[in-house]
C-alpha cells in the first residue's frame, strides 16, 4: 500500500517537471567549470531532476544495504545470545542436579553418623553396666556389704550409667 502510495507521488511529481519543462524550450546558456555551453531548457530541467532522482536513489540503495547488514548483525547477536541462554539453562539444570545429589549424600552421612553415635554411645554404655555387675558379683562374693543390699556410693554409680 505504502510503496503504490510513493509510486503514484513520483508519476505527479515527474509530470509537472515535464510540464514545467515544455513551458519552458528556449536555449540557456550553462557554464562549467571547464567551459561553457548553450543547452535546452527542457532538458537542463529533466537532465537536473534525473540527477537528483539518481542521487536519491543511490543514497536509499546505500541505506538500505546498511540496514540489511545492521540488521544481519543484529541476528547473528541474537542468535548467539539464545545459545548462551540455553547453554546456561541446561548448566542450571545440571548444577541443580548435583546440588540435589550432594544434598541426599549429605543427609546420608547425617543419618549415618547419627547410627553411628547411637552405637558408639550403646557400646560405651553396655561396659560400665558389666563393669557394674561385676563389682556387685564380687562384693556379693567376698561378703561384703550385705549381699544384694546397695550402698549409697553404690546408687550413685548406678545413676551415672
Amino acid at each position: 500500500m505504502m510503496s503504490s502510495f510513493y509510486l503514484i507521488l513520483a508519476l505527479v511529481f515527474g509530470l509537472l517537471i515535464a510540464i514545467v519543462a515544455l513551458a519552458n524550450q528556449e536555449a540557456v546558456s550553462v557554464n562549467y567549470i571547464f567551459g561553457r555551453s548553450e543547452v535546452s531548457l527542457i532538458i537542463l530541467i529533466l537532465g537536473s531532476a534525473f540527477v537528483g532522482a539518481l542521487a536519491m536513489g543511490l543514497f536509499s540503495l546505500f541505506r538500505g544495504i546498511q540496514s540489511a547488514f545492521s540488521f544481519r548483525q543484529l541476528r547473528q547477536k541474537q542468535d548467539e545470545m539464545q545459545k548462551k541462554i540455553k547453554d546456561l539453562e541446561e548448566e542450571k539444570i545440571f548444577l541443580t542436579a548435583e546440588i540435589n545429589k550432594l544434598s541426599s549424600v549429605q543427609e546420608e552421612v547425617a543419618e549415618e553418623k547419627t547410627a553411628e553415635d547411637e552405637t558408639a554411645a550403646e557400646n560405651s554404655v553396655q561396659p560400665v553396666a558389666e563393669v557394674w555387675e561385676e563389682k556387685q558379683l564380687a562384693e556379693t562374693e567376698e561378703g561384703g556389704p550385705e549381699g544384694s543390699e546397695l550402698t549409697e556410693m553404690d546408687e550413685a554409680d548406678k545413676k551415672n550409667i
